[in-house]
């Protein structure tokens, strides 16, 4: 957001903090002509009160001066007037601010000058509603009412502002005062710890600031006291440490060969390892093919289990068929019994008939005769058919039982061919992740056989950079001496090129 774009925010904000909206602009542009008319006299008397004044006549060097100003007040107050508030108005209101500023006149002036302009301006816009000579009188009343409420909310906020504006004075006055002390305390602080860093510099770890500084200071001096100690001890202890360095270098260097030997070792160790893997790792592949070529023969034997199971199923339907059929024959047979019992009946009836019909009756019953003959042949026979159903029936009965039975007996062996196949599958599978498993070890046997290879050169590297590390720990310890700690040198000078010839 750019410096105009910001105050047009902020004068926007003041206009709608007071609800001059569009009705009132256009109320205030309205009045123009009149407000334009007013302002002479009321710049006049302006001009006169301030000339009179000892505190506002300085800032005006002559008549021509003042002239100049109220030419200037009378454009400012028609741009008032005139409602706009646009760019214009903004450059003009921050213009006369700064004028101000520059000058130092006070806001009191410029607001009680605004109260005398005002004044005037709100009795001329009063008289030009109330023209006439009923209102006239009333008019001026009404003016003068306005007037004063105008006068002493202006006075009041004068006296406001000036109130404020004295409180800021006082707080950038004792703000400055307590700058001044600050400033004080600061060079203090400063010449102290610059003092320190130049001992520091030296290289005396022991610089620490032992004066007092002011409170506000009292935690930079806590802090660089506490930041010395603490890298007086560090380099007392990379002191010992170096030393310590020099003399474990030596052994570094046995350890290092013992090292290596004992990874050649390891590494033709690893290499039989891995041959021996390989062959179970073979071993491991054909045990898992045949697990799976088992789990395929189990898999056909379960799909034949369930093809017997729909035969023996087919064969049960087809024996309650039978049953069925059976029934109904024994049902038929019995129909002809009864119907070979009426027929007896009916010829011995007729013969009987015929007995009493004389020798009329003779040849009929002969013929009644045979038929009761015949009538009884028929029942022997439904009877013998009769049994040999019920016989055949008892035979249905047991052939569908041991049907059944052997379906049942198919189903179960159904299943447990199933179960089979789930743990010839599971075998199957563990054979896989066996395999896996193993071709996994093998894997990473040879992997570490590698990597065994790569320790010896790097244990021979090793070796090598523990000579380098006692060369780097003398030139340290050399480094180190220059400085002053609180537990002093640790290791003498002639000390150090001893190790250094030693470990060299």
């Amino acid at each position: 957001m750019t410096s105009f774009d910001a105050k047009t925010r902020l004068l926007n904000e003041r206009l709608q903090f007071v609800d001059l909206d569009q009705e009132q602009r256009a109320a205030l542009a309205r009045s123009l002509p009149v407000i334009s008319a007013s302002l002479d006299s009321a710049l006049d008397t302006f001009y006169a009160k301030a000339k009179s004044n000892p505190e506002t006549a300085k800032f005006f060097a002559s008549e021509a001066h003042i002239q100049s100003a109220k030419s200037r007040q009378a454009k400012h107050w028609e741009l008032i007037a005139s409602a706009k508030f646009d760019s214009q108005y903004i450059d003009a209101a921050t213009m006369i601010g700064k004028t101000h500023a520059r000058l130092g006149l006070e806001p009191r002036w410029y607001i009680g000058g605004y109260a005398l302009i005002i004044e005037s301006i709100l009795k001329s816009v009063i008289e030009k509603h109330l023209d006439g000579f009923l209102y006239r009188k009333k008019a001026k009343d009404i003016g003068t009412d306005v007037a004063a409420i105008m006068k002493a909310a202006l006075v009041d906020m004068d006296y406001a502002i000036s109130v404020y504006l004295d409180a800021l004075q006082e707080e950038r006055e004792k703000a400055e005062a307590e700058r001044m002390i600050l400033n004080g305390q600061q060079e203090e602080a400063l010449a102290s710890l610059e003092e320190c860093l130049l001992r520091l510099a030296g290289g005396d770890l022991t610089a620490t600031i032992a004066k007092e500084l002011a409170p506000q200071f009292a935690g930079l001096r806590a802090n660089f006291n506490a930041a010395l100690s603490k890298l007086d001890e560090t380099f007392g202890a990379i002191v010992g440490a170096a030393e310590e360095t020099a003399n474990n270098a030596g052994e570094l260097v046995t350890a290092t060969d013992d090292m290596a030997r004992r990874t050649e070792q390891q590494a033709a160790s690893l290499e039989e390892t891995a041959a021996a893997l390989e062959e179970i790792t073979t071993i491991s592949r054909l045990a898992a093919s045949r697990a799976d070529e088992a789990r395929r023969v189990v898999g056909n034997a379960t799909d034949e289990a369930r093809k017997s199971g729909s035969v023996v199923e087919q064969a049960v339907t087809a024996m309650s068929a039978i049953e069925d059929s059976s029934r109904k024959i024994t049902q038929i047979i019995s129909v002809i019994d009864q119907i070979s019992f009426q027929t007896n009946l009916l010829a011995l009836n007729a013969g009987v008939e015929a007995a009493r019909a004389g020798e009329a009756g003779k040849g009929f019953a002969v013929v009644a005769q045979e038929v009761r003959e015949l009538a009884q042949k028929s029942a022997e026979a439904a009877r013998e058919i009769k049994d040999l159903i019920d016989k055949s029936f008892e035979d249905v009965l047991l052939g569908v039982s041991l049907v059944n039975r052997t379906g049942e007996a198919l189903h179960h062996i159904g299943d447990q061919v199933i179960k089979i196949n789930g743990h010839i599958d599971a075998i199957a599978g563990s054979a896989r992740e066996q395999s896996a498993g193993v071709s996994e070890i093998n894997t990473a046997v040879t992997n570490m056989d590698q990597m065994t290879q790569q320790n010896a050169a790097m244990v021979e590297q090793t070796s090598a950079a523990t000579h380098t590390l006692m060369q780097v720990s003398t030139t340290l310890m050399g480094l180190v001496d220059q400085f002053t700690v609180s537990g002093g040198r640790r290791v003498a000078a002639g000390s150090r090129q001893r190790d250094a010839r030693r470990y060299g």
